[in-house]
């Protein structure tokens, strides 16, 4: 055989074993998860390391929330995801929640505990856990308009307390929900800066609507001649909306909102009106730290309290964490909602059955659930914490559950907790100790409102600029006291305009128009138990002595502008040196 020939047949034959070898030699048997901590171990499709998320679908908001987990991060740090050693191998797909809270969806071939145990491993992650669906805790009613229907506040004391506080600061009260409606003509005003974890915006919406019936319950603006007041009344309470969901709210987010207002110190109080009856890692670390970090934590206690819910006396989650108001619903006659449920985690009661808000429509409803219960006592530890800023959250449960009434079995039960919370009373104890204020903020020439309160003496205005006061609003940090304050201004080419009360403005707006003179004096019954001073920088003539109680601050018949005003209340009998002309007149 020739050379040529020998070298083609040897060719062809190799080529015909490799058709009839077995299988094995030319690719592996079969498929195999590859274990986070070894990507080495490839199956036959093609693996890619998991460096950011960046690299993989976004999760499916209609997936399969068996195969998700949530996981949180210790710290901030662009390297989180890629310390985990993921592959394409095991994980679908991944989103990014917040800087610290990551969602997983993994392969259904994948043994889902065990991937969560290896992920609890990493030294970079605090907690993973299976992500879930908690459900709200609202129940369905037909929507109506009545007088005298917002019957709640009455029930808790909140009748006496909407203008008894007046707080220079922000409190705010971040609500964990389906959004909020931030147009409602009774919101409006009442609302700081949230997030929308569902469309991953600053502008957050409501597309479900029970977050805008939680929100009235805390925030409706009150003495605005519409609708109603929520239980912040006149105080400086404000909703942070975070929107997690919409009907079915994912932990993840819940995970992320809860840690972005723990690390806020603009929000005291956190409201979650929703719930289930698995405890779950993730969001018991959320939890501890938002605890941790001082907030007020508040969950509606559930709504399976009927006898034939098989979760009936069951504690749900988040409301039986530790450090989590759980808050159960009564009806109008104080008697427990049969829907409330109970347990040994239920620390506090409010009323939860017909009970009206404000809802997604700009209108009001009535409606029934634990969901809104919370928010009453979230809104009344903000009331609190608007009136003593200094106190703990734990302070804040102690003043609601040492004075609530007692309903039910003696002392703390099962339905009730401590009972119905009432905000009179634990507004009195909590201010018992603390000074009365007086706050006061000035609109100044081409510079307008002054951003925050003045306090007790502070300078409104300006020194050394020559700019005049054109308005002005005074109020009163109130603790518990019946006490009001009333004030009026001599303004350019108008003369003394009407008496103004409690934070109202006197002056004008957009006139530029200066004041010239001002009168203040305490009203209500226990007006007699104070005295009030105050001083103006007038134009010409400096600092003027202090007047006191109602006398004229100021000058008349000269022109002058007011440019800076310093206001201070003391108990009655308190030395004070008020020598000097406080009022200077133009004798031509």
């Amino acid at each position: 055989m020739k050379p040529k020939t020998k070298h083609l047949l040897c060719l062809f034959s190799i080529v015909l074993s490799m058709f009839f070898l077995p299988a094995p030699i030319l690719a592996n048997e079969s498929t195999k998860t590859v274990a986070i901590n070894n990507p080495s171990e490839v199956s036959g499709e093609a693996q890619m390391t998991i460096n950011t998320l960046s690299e993989i679908p976004d999760v499916d908001s209609t997936g399969n929330i068996d195969s998700q987990v949530v996981i949180i991060y210790k710290n901030t740090s662009p390297l989180n995801v890629q310390s985990l050693s993921l592959s394409t191998n095991e994980v679908v797909s991944g989103e990014t929640i917040s800087d610290r809270v990551d969602v997983l969806e993994v392969k259904s071939d994948v043994d889902i505990d065990a991937f969560i145990k290896t992920i609890n491993e990493n030294p970079n992650v605090l907690v993973a856990d299976r992500n879930c669906i908690l459900r709200t805790y609202d129940l369905p009613n037909d929507p109506y308009v009545t007088d005298g229907s917002a019957w709640q506040f009455v029930s808790i004391g909140a009748d006496q307390t909407w203008d008894q506080v007046a707080n220079s600061e922000t409190v705010g009260i971040a609500v964990l929900d389906t959004g909020l409606n931030t147009s409602h003509p009774d919101l409006v005003g009442r609302i700081i800066a949230g997030y929308d974890y569902v469309n991953k915006s600053d502008a957050v919406t409501d597309q479900d609507g029970h977050g805008t019936l939680v929100s009235g319950f805390i925030a409706a603006t009150a003495n605005n001649g519409i609708g109603l007041s929520g239980v912040a009344g006149t105080a400086n309470i404000k909703i942070a909306p975070y929107r997690v969901g919409t009907k079915g709210l994912s932990v993840a987010n819940i995970c992320a909102a809860l840690m972005d207002a723990a690390d806020r110190s603009d929000i005291k109080v956190i409201n979650m009106s929703y719930g289930g009856y698995e405890y779950n890692n993730s969001e018991a670390a959320a939890i501890a730290y938002a605890k941790d970090r001082g907030k007020v934590l508040v969950a509606a206690a559930g709504n399976e309290g009927e006898p034939t819910d098989p979760e009936a006396g069951l504690p749900s989650y988040p409301a039986s964490y530790d450090g989590v108001i759980s808050v159960a619903a009564t009806t109008r006659t104080n008697e427990r909602a049969t829907f409330s449920q109970y347990n040994s985690m239920v620390d506090l009661a409010a009323p939860g059955e017909n009970v009206y808000t404000t809802s997604i429509s700009n209108g009001y409803k009535s409606d029934s659930g634990t969901s809104f219960s919370a928010p009453i006592v979230a809104g009344a530890c903000g009331v609190l914490l608007a009136a003593n800023g200094d106190l703990s959250a734990r302070d804040v449960e102690t003043a609601l559950t040492s004075t609530a009434l007692d309903l039910g079995d003696p002392g703390k039960d099962d339905a009730f907790g401590y009972g119905l919370i009432q905000l009179d009373q634990a507004l009195q104890k909590v201010v018992t100790d603390k000074p009365l204020s007086v706050l006061y903020k000035t609109h100044i020439q081409n510079l307008g409102w002054e951003p925050l309160f003045k306090r007790n003496g502070e300078l409104s205005g300006t020194s050394g600029l020559g700019y005049r006061l054109e308005a002005i609003q005074i109020l009163l940090d109130n603790p518990g006291y019946d006490l009001g304050i009333a004030y009026h201004t001599h303004i350019q080419d108008i003369g003394w305009q009407d008496w103004r009360y409690d934070g109202e403005l006197s002056g004008t707006s957009g006139a530029g128009l200066r004041l010239e003179a001002i009168q203040i004096k305490l009203t209500g019954a226990d007006a007699n138990q104070f005295d009030l001073y105050y001083r103006t920088h007038v134009q010409n003539l400096g600092w003027l002595s202090w007047a006191a109680n109602g006398e004229q601050s100021g000058s008349s018949g000269y022109g002058y502008r007011l440019e800076s005003i310093e206001v201070k209340v003391v108990p009655k009998g308190t030395p004070f040196d008020t020598s000097g002309d406080s009022f200077i007149t133009n004798p031509v």
